[in-house]
């Protein structure tokens, strides 16, 4: 190599190397990604919250309404399912549990379905036990108690990308309620 050919290069060398007008470019494509996972799950825990909020608003509803009267007819109820099931819109109902009984506490201080009624699954028979155990400073002898449980699990389009790092795909939610009936102390169904 010529003296004059590496000079220029050695010259040019120091000039790149003391130009920093390409560095905050640079710098943003290296973050890019992560700000785009930080987005990423901003969003997602952003969803999960707002079914959340949803599926303990369908829990204490549904159970609020049917305490309100002392009869329901199988219409009835499934009017209301139908309609507490629409509180989870715009999200995909598909997998959404909701399950309503009306139990018993017996003279042994357990719980004992009355009647249930069920939205994406099945109800119970009457006779078996409360799906959900009532707390033992809710239960009073030969009273009613409506007890609402709500089950949903939700997937979006960033929790399978998690799922490598958290070892979950989804969240999953289960949800219950209690109250006893307002006008009356029994609830019948037919």
């Amino acid at each position: 190599m010529t003296p004059l050919k590496i000079r220029f290069g050695s010259r040019l060398l120091r000039r790149f190397g003391e130009d920093r007008a390409g560095a905050s470019a640079i710098e943003f494509v290296l973050l890019i990604p992560f700000l785009f996972l930080l987005l990423a799950g901003t969003v997602d825990l952003g969803q999960g919250l707002t079914v959340q909020r949803k599926m303990n608003q369908m829990a204490s509803t549904s159970a609020e309404m049917v305490s309100m009267q002392s009869s329901w007819t199988r219409s009835d109820i499934s009017t209301i399912l139908s309609g507490v099931s629409s509180i989870l819109e715009p999200y995909d109902l598909t997998g959404l549990t909701i399950l309503i009984s009306v139990v018993k506490i017996d003279a042994n201080n357990k719980a004992v379905v009355v009647w249930s009624a069920a939205y994406g699954t099945t109800a119970l028979p009457a006779g078996q036990a409360s799906p959900i155990d009532v707390p033992e400073e809710l239960r009073e002898q030969d009273t009613q108690m409506i007890v609402t449980h709500v089950h949903y699990k939700l997937e979006t389009i960033f929790s399978a990308l998690f799922e490598r790092f958290t070892g979950v795909r989804g969240y999953e939610y289960d949800r219950h309620f209690f109250t006893r009936p307002r006008n009356s102390g029994t609830i019948s169904y037919s």
